[in-house]
């Protein structure tokens, strides 16, 4: 097998210093990689800052909505969608903090669970917000689909809006609902069993 040839690497001090082409180890020994801008403390502060002041931010909009709990059918639905921005921002500092361990693929799986119940609940609520199943229905029934490459319906040329089409339309949303979990499980199965590495799809 042939060696890795080093490279000369020239520091600021005015020294030469030998790393490998892998910048993992010369010589038997481990080279210290300079960490990225993510993995700084001052990066985790910063972070750390802002996810708190959304956590003030969205508490506060929480309560209020508890506080004055005057349309119960939108505002359940309101207060859960909610509840995604300190899950999310916790999760994305935590995942800072702990990332050389990769301990933020556990962190991740708890967000992907609570981001597909918030896809159901955002659903549930544009329909409340449309006054349901069949008033939508009733609106739109036998209307052609507007053809639109920014709407993603490009490839709905010619058709109209059934009760077919809407609740194809639902199920689809409630597949995502069910298969991200899922997934989720899968990954934190494979995680400790060494078979999964995240961001890598070979």
């Amino acid at each position: 097998m042939s060696a890795v040839s080093p490279l000369p690497l020239e520091v600021d001090n005015g020294t030469r210093d030998v790393v490998m082409d892998d910048n993992s180890t010369v010589n038997g020994t481990d080279v210290d990689v300079p960490p990225t801008f993510l993995q700084t403390t001052g990066a985790q502060v910063i972070s750390g800052i802002f996810v708190w002041f959304a956590l003030f931010l969205t508490c506060h909009q929480i309560y209020q909505h508890l506080r004055f709990y005057t349309s119960p059918s939108e505002q359940r639905w309101i207060v859960r969608i909610l509840f995604i921005v300190p899950i999310y921002a916790f999760d994305s500092w935590l995942s800072l903090l702990f990332f050389r361990d990769n301990y933020y693929i556990y962190f991740d799986s708890i967000r992907d669970w609570y981001e597909a119940f918030v896809i159901y609940n955002f659903l549930s609520l544009c329909y409340e917000y449309l006054g349901g199943e069949g008033n939508i229905m009733s609106e739109i029934r036998g209307k052609p689909i507007r053809s639109s490459w920014l709407y993603g319906t490009c490839c709905l040329r010619g058709k109209t809006y059934t009760i077919g089409f809407l609740r194809f339309c639902k199920q689809a949303t409630l597949q995502f609902c069910a298969v991200k979990p899922l997934m989720s499980v899968i990954i934190l199965i494979l995680q400790p069993l060494g078979k999964y590495s995240d961001g890598d799809w070979r």
